[in-house]
Formats: structure tokens, C-alpha cells, sequence
């Protein structure tokens, strides 16, 4: 106890007492003073880091060595807290210096990567090096005792650890990035939102996270389909009815994928023919498009597009086993032989016509064909008449300065000049052939006794021309965008009727 106050004497003397608490002050100010500013932290600790090298080599206390010369044991804490923050110091200087020069710019990810492991080399190091030459403790016997707690820890968390190097391998091999879809040994299907060292993020098609171990995917195969680029085809399988030849039905495939605009002109579509059989010719039809997310929809719409093109042709589907060939199935379908009686069958608006109706408005249709690339609309016409496609497909385009921009694609089934009927307005796009085409018109004296006689046909018409001009498939009509709300665009068709056809109001 006798030495006490000569201890505390010869600590007020020493020049380091004084330098840790300069620091422990200057760091609390610098905390203070750049809590928002990490360029001014960085720069105050730079300028820590070299003062304290200099006071520790005039003090004689070389921080890579192992002893210590004050004569006290506060001193020899002091010395020993000064080397700690040393080493601490260094290896942050080391660490901003590897990230400021180790920079992978076309691979930042990996090169954030690289950077963290070797940082975390470096600290590793500087508590390696404060507990030899600070604490001067043998580091053989601890890094042995370390060994086997690694080894146990390794066991303990061996799923953890393979998720977390199969994140290493997934960050350099990139067989996906976020924002592709991949499909994961075909089970997950999805869009990649997130990678981390241990899972991945996926949002499946049903909108659904799922969360797959890296480990798990290391192992897996994986489908990209964003690579090499984001086209993603498909194939689906249709099975006719042999009494068509193949090449024939193959035409008929052909242009009902010609009138998606979902599917992709490059690459080429294909029709395969499978099989051939005496009752059936099975067809594979591989089809590309853009994305993954479109699949789904544009297969729904391709099927929708080759149920009308066979309508429209008079091909059958293939019966199966559980619905076997019928006599009577195709003498229904032969009394719908002729191109203006499919045509009507497949027009929405003409649904409620009885099968008797349809076939006594079938002759005022009147024929016309196109050849392909032949126009049939070009901008400024008015049309009085409705047309319907029978056969063939049209394109719809919009001409402006730059070029033309296709609008919509019709096919069997759809019609067009129904603005120009009801308002007098003309047409704002140009509607040409993309093959050889068969349209039908139906003046509006051929069509007025129909509208007159079955009023539900009358509203079905509004109905449907209020849906389509919703989902923009009408040719544009300045009438209709300008003046007319979206919910009062069937009001609005059915007062046009009215007044065109004079038709008496039924409720």
C-alpha cells in the first residue's frame, strides 16, 4: 500500500498514460463530431494510427514484440491497451486500403466477396498477433485447441457451412442472377429476387417465396431460362383427326400461331408431325416466347387460337378413347360446311342466334378474299359494313412518321368496321393480309333485320364492343376516347344502335 501513491506519480509522468487518454477523449470527439460523416472518421483515425506509432516507438514499446518496460503494473496495462488499439487500427487501415484498391468492376458481387473474406483474414490476424505479442501467450497450443473446437463446430453446423460455401461457389460459377427465371430440378419455378451466402430468394409463378438452401441448389439441376437471353420456348402437342392431311392441318397450325403476337417470329416456330394413325395425326408445337411469365398466357391463347383456325377450316380434333368416333357428332359438324356458317359460329356477338337463324343470315354474307400482303383498310376510309374473318389473319398497324406499330392480330372468328358502322368516323389504322384471307361483310340492311328481330343480339353487340374497346382491341375511335367514360362506353353503343337501326328500347 506504501507504493501506491509513488505508482500513481510515476503514471502521471508517463508519456503513454497521457497518450491513452488523449485517444479515448479524441475518439469519443471524433464518434460525436463525424457520427454522419464517415470520410471525417476515417481521416481522424488515419491521423490516430500514425501518431500512436510514433509515440509508441519514442516510448521504446514496439508493438510487434512481446515485452514490456514500465515499471508498473497499471503501466504495463496501459502499454498493453496502447498495442491492442495498434493492432486494431492497423488492420482497419489494412482493410480500407484492400477495398479501395481490390475492386472487381465487372463483377462487383464477387468482388465484394473477395473483400470480406480478406478482411476477415486480417482480423483474424490482428487477434492472432495481440494474443502473442500482447498477452504473450504461445499461439501453437491455440490454434491446435482451435482446430478441434473448428472441427466440432464444423460438425455441429455442417448444413450451415455447405449452404454457405455452395453460396461461394453459386457467387463466382453465376448460373443466375436476380431477376432470372430458373427452375430448380423442375420443382421450382420461379423469378431469383434474392442471393445470400445461404439461401436463395425465389417468387414463383403462384406468387409464392420460396426459400431453397444453396446446398440444395449446388446439387440441383438448373434450369436459366433468361440465359442466354430471356426467350423461353415450349412445346405443346395437338392431335387431329386423320381425315385432314397432315400438311394441310400443319397450315392451318401455322397461321394460328401466326396470329398470337406473343409468340416470337425468331426463333422459328415448329410443327412436327409425331405420329400418324387411322384415326389421328399427332402435331408437337414448339413455340418461343419472350419471358418465362408470358409461357402460361401465351400457350392459354394459343390453344383458344387453334380451337377457331380449326372451327374455321372445318378440321376436327382427334375423339379419344372415352369419347369415341360418332356418326352423329359428324353430321352435326356437316351441316356447318360452309366458310359463312363457321364464320358466324364463331362470332361472340351472334351466340344467341339460333342454329336456324345463323344459317338464313349465312347467304347475305358477302365474300371477299385477300391475297397476302394485300391491304384492306388504309387510313381515312370509312366503313359502313361489318366484316368478319373467316379464314386467314390480319394485321392491325397504326402508321405513324417513324414507321408502322401493329396494334392487334385477328383471326377466324373477330370483326372489324363496327366504329365506322355506328358513328360514320374513319378508320385510324390500316389492316392488311399476313396471309391469303377470307372476310365476309354484312351490310347494315342485312344486318338491321336481325337486330330488329332478336334484341338480345342488339345488346350482346354493345356488351362485346364495350369489352373490346376496354381491352383495346378496336381500332381507335377519337369519339369514343374523347367524349365517352370508360363505364358508359355500352350506354354509348347501344344509343349509336338505336339510333342507326331505329330499334324500339326493350328492357
Amino acid at each position: 500500500m506504501t507504493d501506491l501513491p509513488d505508482a500513481v506519480a510515476a503514471a502521471a509522468h508517463d508519456p503513454l498514460v497521457i497518450t491513452l487518454l488523449i485517444f479515448a477523449l479524441g475518439g469519443l470527439l471524433t464518434h460525436l463530431l463525424f457520427r454522419k460523416q464517415p470520410l471525417g472518421r476515417a481521416v481522424a483515425r488515419v491521423i490516430f494510427l500514425i501518431a500512436l506509432t510514433i509515440v509508441l516507438l519514442r516510448a521504446g514499446v514496439v508493438p510487434y514484440e512481446a515485452r514490456y518496460l514500465a515499471p508498473t503494473s497499471f503501466q504495463v496495462a496501459v502499454h498493453g491497451t496502447l498495442k491492442i488499439a495498434w493492432w486494431l487500427l492497423a488492420a482497419w487501415f489494412l482493410v480500407g486500403v484492400l477495398r479501395a484498391f481490390v475492386v472487381t468492376e465487372h463483377r462487383p458481387r464477387e468482388g465484394k466477396l473477395v473483400q470480406d473474406l480478406l478482411a476477415g483474414v486480417i482480423y483474424l490476424a490482428a487477434v492472432f498477433a495481440i494474443i502473442a505479442y500482447v498477452f504473450d501467450l504461445p499461439i501453437q497450443g491455440l490454434l491446435a485447441t482451435s482446430g478441434a473446437i473448428a472441427i466440432i463446430l464444423g460438425l455441429a453446423l455442417q448444413s450451415t457451412l455447405a449452404d454457405v460455401f455452395s453460396g461461394i461457389v453459386l457467387t463466382f460459377s453465376r448460373p443466375y442472377r436476380p431477376g432470372d427465371w430458373i427452375s430448380i430440378d423442375g420443382s421450382t419455378d420461379g423469378r431469383v429476387i434474392e442471393m445470400n451466402w445461404r439461401a436463395t430468394h425465389v417468387l414463383t409463378v403462384n406468387r409464392d417465396l420460396a426459400i431453397v438452401p444453396n446446398s440444395a441448389i449446388a446439387r440441383a439441376k438448373i434450369l436459366n431460362a433468361s440465359s442466354p437471353s430471356g426467350t423461353h420456348g415450349m412445346t405443346v402437342t395437338i392431335q387431329l383427326d386423320a381425315k385432314t392431311p397432315p400438311g394441310a392441318a400443319g397450315e392451318i397450325l401455322e397461321r394460328a400461331m401466326l396470329n398470337s403476337r406473343l409468340i416470337l417470329a425468331t426463333p422459328p416456330s415448329s410443327i412436327i408431325v409425331k405420329s400418324i394413325t387411322a384415326s389421328s395425326t399427332e402435331f408437337d408445337i414448339t413455340f418461343f416466347v419472350e419471358e418465362l411469365a408470358q409461357a402460361s398466357r401465351a400457350q392459354n391463347e394459343l390453344f383458344d387460337l387453334i380451337f377457331r383456325h380449326l372451327a374455321a377450316s372445318g378440321v376436327e380434333l382427334a375423339a379419344t378413347q372415352s369419347q369415341p368416333y360418332s356418326p352423329l357428332q359428324t353430321a352435326a359438324s356437316q351441316r356447318a360446311a360452309n366458310g359463312p356458317e363457321r364464320a358466324l359460329n364463331l362470332v361472340e356477338i351472334f351466340a344467341t342466334l339460333t342454329a336456324e337463324e345463323r344459317q338464313s343470315l349465312a347467304p347475305k354474307l358477302k365474300q371477299r378474299t385477300y391475297d397476302r400482303g394485300e391491304t384492306l383498310v388504309d387510313p381515312g376510309m370509312v366503313l359502313h359494313s361489318l366484316f368478319i374473318i373467316g379464314a386467314g389473319v390480319l394485321s392491325v398497324t397504326s402508321v405513324v412518321s417513324e414507321g408502322g406499330i401493329e396494334l392487334m392480330r385477328l383471326g377466324p372468328g373477330d370483326h372489324f368496321g363496327e366504329i365506322g358502322l355506328l358513328t360514320g368516323a374513319a378508320a385510324t389504322a390500316k389492316i392488311s393480309a399476313l396471309v391469303p384471307t377470307t372476310v365476309y361483310e354484312l351490310t347494315k340492311d342485312d344486318l338491321a333485320p336481325v337486330l330488329e328481330a332478336r334484341p338480345p343480339v342488339a345488346q350482346e353487340l354493345c356488351r362485346a364492343l364495350a369489352r373490346r374497346q376496354a381491352a383495346g382491341q378496336l381500332i381507335p375511335s377519337p369519339a369514343i376516347d374523347k367524349t365517352i367514360s370508360a363505364n358508359r362506353v355500352a350506354s354509348w353503343f347501344a344509343d349509336r344502335l338505336h339510333r342507326l337501326f331505329d330499334l324500339t328500347s326493350s328492357k
